[in-house]
C-alpha cells in the first residue's frame, strides 16, 4: 500500500496492519481479501465502489441499465483484474464507510477463512487420498472456532464435502446428512477410518447409515429423554477401496467380470472364488491397520460386517445379501489377527456371489462398479459363563406390511424380538419363532392364547462360545443355567409357565432355574420404557429421513444400541382390495384367512406346487437339495410373474432343510408369489417371517407372500387341483422326471382350458381366495 500521512498522531488501526504484514507475507490472501471487500461494499452500496466496478467491468453494475449484449452473446471480458492497482483505492472506500474495528473484523474472519480454505480445496479434488483429507481435516480444526468464523453457507459446503467424499454421492442422503453431521463429528470417524493411506474410497452405506442414524439421535438426546440411554457400539471403518487393493495386491483381476456370467456358472464358481479370497494375502500397510484394530477392540467379541457402496441405500437394501461374521476376538495376538483376515477376505468375496450379482441384475446395477467397505463392530452384549451374548436384539421398522389384527394400523410399526444375538431375528430359522411386537400396539399379540403362546415361542439362542471360538445356538435352558439364573434381564424376557398361566417374575427374587420358563417380552412390554424407546428412535429417524426406515439393535440389559439403519422396503399394497362375489365352487383352488394382506395376483399360467408328503418321503438330503435346484431352473424357465410357488413349512430358512425347501432369493426371484403350506403332521410349520431378509426381499421384488394352513377349519384346500392334473416338470426342464410327483408344475390351462389363476387377498377383512379363471 502507498504511504499516508495521519491527519492525528493515533495509533494505526489493526487492520491497517494486517493489511501491511499481508503485503510481505501473503500476497495471495491480500488479494483475496481484496476481493471479498469489494463484494462486501457493494452489497452495503457503498458509495464509490460501483465507480471502480464499472471501471473494471461495465457489465457488473446492476443498478445502472445494462447494456443489451444479447441473450445469446458474450458480455466483453471487461479489464484485466489487477488487486495492486486498486487495493488503496477500495480500503480508502472502505475507510470512508466502515468503522476501523469493523473493517478489523471483517480481515480477521476473512483471514481465518482462508486459511481454512486447504480443507475445501482438498475436498474439490475428487481423488483426494485419504491422508491429505484427513490431514486437512485435522488442521482446519486445529486453527480456528469453525462455527463461530465461518458462514453458514462455508460450513454447509464443507459439510457437503466430507459426506459426498467419505460417506455418500447420494443426494437424497446428503440432503439429511449436512443438516445433522458437523465437521467436528467427521474428525471424529476419520479417527476410525482405516484404508489405503493414497485411497479414495468411501466407507459404504452401512457404515454411512449408521453414521448418519446416530447423529440424528444425538442431536434429540438432549431434548428427548427416552433417547438419553441410546448409542451405537465401538466401531471401525474399513474403506471400500480395500477390496479393490486386495484384488490387485493378489492379482485376481480375472474374477472382476464374473458378474456377467450367467447366475447357473456364478453358483457354480463362486465355491471356488471363495477359496481363493480365503487363501491370499493382505498388504503389509492393511495388516498393521488390521493390528490397530484389534488393540481398539480388545476384550469383547467384534462382528466384521459388509458395507458396500449399493448397500442400505434408498433405492436398494441388499439386506442379507453379503456376509456379517462374527469373532470371539479371543486367544493371542497371531491368532485374533488371523480370525481377523480370514473374515473380512470372506466378506470381501462375498461381493461375487450369485444373490448380490442377481439382485443388481434386477436393479439395473450390473454395471456400477461395486466396491466393499468394511463395518467392524464390538458386539453388544456380556459373558455368560463361556459364551458371550445380549440380553435381547431385533429388528424394527417404521411400517408394518403384514398386520395380524385389523386393530393395528400399518404406522404402529413391527419389530421382531429374540433374546441372544440378532441373527435369529433377521434370519428365518427353521424350527424356533422370534417375539413379533407391534411398537404402536404392543399389547396385541399373534398368539392371543397362552397355548399358543408356549408353543410359538423362542428356544433357542444364538451366542458366541468363547471356549470354542464359534458361532453357536443354544438352547435358552442351557444360557440360565449357566448364567445361575441371573442372565441380564431375564426378568423382562421370561414368563413363568405354571400350569397353563403366565405368570410374571417379580425382579430378579424369583429362582429362574426351577421355573418352567417362557420367552414372551411380556414384562419387557409392560414394566419398562424399551418398546417406547424403541419407538421413539424409529419415529426420529423417519421424521428425519422422510420415510419409513427399519433398524437393528441390541441391548445388554443397561442400554440400547443402534447397530443399522435405513430406508424401509415397501411394498406395492396399500389399494383395498374386493374378492370378487359368486366366485364358482369348482373354480376356487384355496381360501385363507390367518395372517392375510393386502395384494392381488392375476394372469398365473403354472403352479409350481412341492407336496409336502413327497418332500417329507425323500430318503436324502441330497434329494431334497435337488428339489432347490429344480426350483431354481424352474425360476429361470418359466415366464416371469407367470408363476407361484407353493411349498411345506419355510422356504429358504437356515437349518433343517428336511422343514423347508433350501433355496436362496436367486432361486425364487421371479415368482410372482410364495406360499407356504403348513402340515402338523410332518411338522412344517409357516413363519411369519416378516422382518426378515428373506421377506424383505419378497417385498422389494414385489413378491406377494402368504402362509396357507389347509388343515384349519376356516380354510379350503382344492386338493384335486394339486394331485389331478399331471405334472409339466419334465416338458418344461427335459430332466428330474423322477421326481415329479414331489415338485408338481401344474399348467392352469389344463385343469380349465384357457385359464389362468387369480389370488386377491384382503388384508382388512383377512380374507385370501385363489381361483381359475376362464
Amino acid at each position: 500500500m502507498r504511504n499516508r500521512k495521519s491527519r492525528n498522531i493515533l495509533p494505526k488501526p489493526e487492520w491497517k496492519i494486517i493489511l501491511d504484514n499481508l503485503v510481505y507475507q501473503d500476497q495471495s490472501i491480500l488479494f483475496s481479501i481484496c476481493r471479498r471487500m469489494i463484494i462486501y461494499l457493494d452489497r452495503i452500496e457503498a458509495p464509490g465502489i460501483s465507480a471502480i466496478l464499472e471501471k473494471l467491468n461495465p457489465s457488473t453494475d446492476h443498478r445502472k441499465k445494462v447494456q443489451n449484449y444479447g441473450q445469446n452473446w458474450p458480455k466483453p471480458k471487461g479489464s484485466p483484474f489487477n488487486a495492486n492497482e486498486i487495493i488503496d483505492d477500495v480500503f480508502e472506500i472502505a475507510n470512508s464507510n466502515i468503522s476501523d474495528n469493523e473493517i478489523s473484523r471483517l480481515l480477521r474472519n476473512w483471514i481465518h477463512q482462508e486459511h481454512q480454505s486447504v480443507l475445501s480445496r482438498t475436498l474439490e479434488k475428487r481423488n483426494a487420498p485419504l491422508t491429505d483429507v484427513i490431514e486437512a481435516v485435522k488442521k482446519y480444526l486445529r486453527l480456528f472456532n469453525v462455527e463461530k468464523v465461518m458462514s453458514k453457507g462455508e460450513i454447509t459446503g464443507l459439510r457437503v464435502g466430507l459426506i459426498y467424499r467419505f460417506l455418500s454421492e447420494n443426494l437424497r442422503y446428503i440432503n439429511i446428512a449436512k443438516k445433522y453431521i458437523p465437521i467436528s463429528g467427521m474428525d471424529k470417524i476419520l479417527d476410525r477410518v482405516i484404508g489405503p493411506a493414497r485411497g479414495n474410497g468411501k466407507l459404504g452405506g452401512k457404515s454411512a447409515g449408521l453414521i448418519l442414524a446416530r447423529e440424528i439421535i444425538f442431536s434429540e438426546r438432549g431434548t428427548n429423554p427416552l433417547l438419553r440411554n441410546v448409542t451405537t457400539p465401538k466401531s471401525r471403518f474399513l474403506t471400500s477401496d480395500g477390496l479393490l487393493e486386495f484384488i490387485h495386491y493378489n492379482a485376481l483381476e480375472e474374477f472382476v467380470f464374473t458378474k456377467y456370467q450367467e447366475t447357473e456358472e456364478i453358483k457354480q464358481t463362486f465355491p471356488f472364488i471363495e477359496y481363493i479370497f480365503k487363501s491370499s494375502h493382505f498388504p503389509p500397510e492393511s495388516i498393521y491397520a488390521f493390528i490397530k484394530i484389534l488393540d481398539d477392540l480388545e476384550g469383547k467379541p467384534i462382528i466384521v460386517r459388509s458395507s458396500s457402496l449399493l448397500e442400505d441405500s434408498f433405492e436398494a437394501s441388499f439386506s442379507g445379501k453379503y456376509k456379517s461374521l462374527f469373532l470371539s476376538n479371543s486367544g493371542s495376538k497371531s491368532e485374533r489377527l488371523s480370525q481377523l483376515m480370514n473374515a473380512i477376505s470372506e466378506v470381501y468375496a462375498s461381493s461375487f456371489a450369485p444373490d448380490p450379482i442377481e439382485y443388481r441384475r434386477e436393479k439395473g446395477m450390473i454395471d456400477f462398479r461395486e466396491e466393499m467397505g468394511i463395518l467392524i463392530q464390538q458386539v453388544v452384549g456380556s459373558k455368560i459363563g463361556k459364551y458371550y451374548l445380549p440380553s435381547f436384539a431385533g429388528v424394527a421398522f417404521t411400517n408394518n406390511e403384514f398386520r395380524w389384527t385389523s386393530r393395528i394400523r400399518r404406522q404402529d410399526g413391527i419389530m421382531r424380538i429374540v433374546a441372544g444375538l440378532g441373527t435369529r431375528a433377521v434370519d428365518r430359522t427353521i424350527d424356533d419363532y422370534p417375539t413379533l411386537i407391534s411398537p404402536g400396539q404392543p399389547d396385541l399379540r399373534v398368539n392371543q392364547t397362552t397355548k399358543d403362546a408356549i408353543r410359538y415361542s423362542q428356544q433357542y439362542v444364538d451366542v458366541i462360545n468363547l471356549e470354542t471360538n464359534n458361532f453357536e445356538t443354544v438352547r435358552f435352558e442351557e444360557i440360565v443355567a449357566e448364567s445361575k439364573g441371573e442372565f441380564p434381564g431375564i426378568d423382562k424376557i421370561v414368563s413363568f409357565n405354571r400350569g397353563g398361566t403366565f405368570v410374571e417374575p417379580i425382579g430378579m427374587l424369583a429362582d429362574f432355574l426351577k421355573e418352567d420358563l417362557v420367552i414372551t417380552f411380556n414384562s419387557l412390554v409392560a414394566k419398562t420404557n424399551i418398546i417406547d424407546q424403541i419407538k421413539e428412535v424409529i419415529n426420529v429417524l423417519t421424521k428425519a429421513y422422510s420415510c419409513p426406515v427399519d433398524v437393528e439393535f441390541a441391548s445388554d440389559a443397561e442400554r440400547l444400541y443402534l447397530l443399522q439403519c435405513r430406508p424401509q422396503s415397501s411394498a406395492n399394497n396399500e389399494h383395498n382390495v374386493t374378492i370378487p362375489a359368486n366366485i364358482p365352487e369348482d373354480r376356487i383352488i384355496f381360501t385363507e384367512n390367518h395372517f392375510v394382506n393386502n395384494g392381488i395376483v392375476e394372469g398365473i399360467e403354472y403352479v409350481v406346487y412341492i407336496s409336502p408328503a413327497g418332500y417329507s418321503a425323500l430318503e436324502t438330503e441330497d434329494d431334497m437339495k435337488t428339489i432347490g435346484r429344480i426350483v431354481n431352473k424352474l425360476n429361470r424357465a418359466l415366464p416371469k410373474r407367470k408363476f407361484i410357488l407353493i411349498g411345506p413349512g419355510r422356504w429358504g430358512s437356515k437349518g433343517d432343510i428336511k422343514l423347508g425347501v433350501p433355496v436362496g432369493y436367486s432361486d425364487i426371484n421371479n415368482t410372482a408369489m410364495l406360499l407356504e403350506e403348513a402340515f402338523e403332521r410332518d411338522n412344517y410349520i409357516p413363519e411369519l417371517s416378516f422382518g426378515t431378509h428373506f421377506f424383505q426381499d419378497l417385498v422389494e421384488a414385489d413378491i406377494k407372500y402368504l402362509p396357507l394352513y389347509p388343515g384349519s377349519d376356516d380354510t379350503f384346500f382344492n386338493e384335486g387341483f394339486f394331485k389331478a392334473e399331471s405334472s409339466r416338470l419334465y416338458d418344461i426342464l427335459n430332466e428330474f422326471e423322477e421326481f415329479a410327483d414331489v415338485a408338481r408344475v401344474i399348467k392352469v390351462s389344463d385343469y380349465v382350458k384357457g385359464g389362468t389363476l387369480s389370488i386377491f387377498m384382503d388384508g382388512e377383512m383377512r380374507k385370501a381366495v385363489a381361483f381359475v379363471n376362464g
